[in-house]
């Protein structure tokens, strides 16, 4: 999967992180790093070639990261570019921990790869293209 660097912030991270990590096989990077100043506990994914998804959880009510989770905010969705989406879907599904909700089409957005979407069992919507022909 290909991606950029992408902040997520979560009220429990080491139960993302783990979500994630079996979900979607990201590894994590480091341990945990408390930033007092911003007020967030840090914990970063590497989600393969070298991109990262910075896991943000925050260390109490006062934490900016709160007020963004208590307002519904996390993150609409990810989009991932793989090889084999057929592969990646069936693997996903396998976790029985997300299901397809949008099986593969066609995106003209896209050039007419096919997109699907899947959602996890925490409601979360993640978006896959497969990658465009070499």
């Amino acid at each position: 999967m290909r991606l950029h660097h992408i902040a997520y912030v979560t009220a429990d991270l080491d139960k993302k992180a783990s979500s994630l990590c079996e979900l979607f096989g990201f590894r994590r990077t480091g341990d945990v790093v408390v930033d007092e100043h911003q007020g967030v506990r840090i914990l970063c994914l590497d989600m393969g070639q070298g991109h990262l998804l910075e896991l943000l959880e925050p260390l109490g009510p006062d934490s900016p990261v709160q007020r963004h989770l208590d307002s519904g905010g996390k993150l609409y969705h990810l989009c991932f570019e793989v090889d084999r989406l057929d592969e990646t879907l069936r693997h996903i599904e396998q976790t029985g921990d997300a299901r397809v909700v949008r099986p593969p089409a066609e995106a003209p957005a896209f050039g007419g790869r096919k997109v699907a979407f899947v959602v996890t069992s925490d409601l979360d919507l993640v978006e896959f293209v497969e990658a465009a022909p070499e």
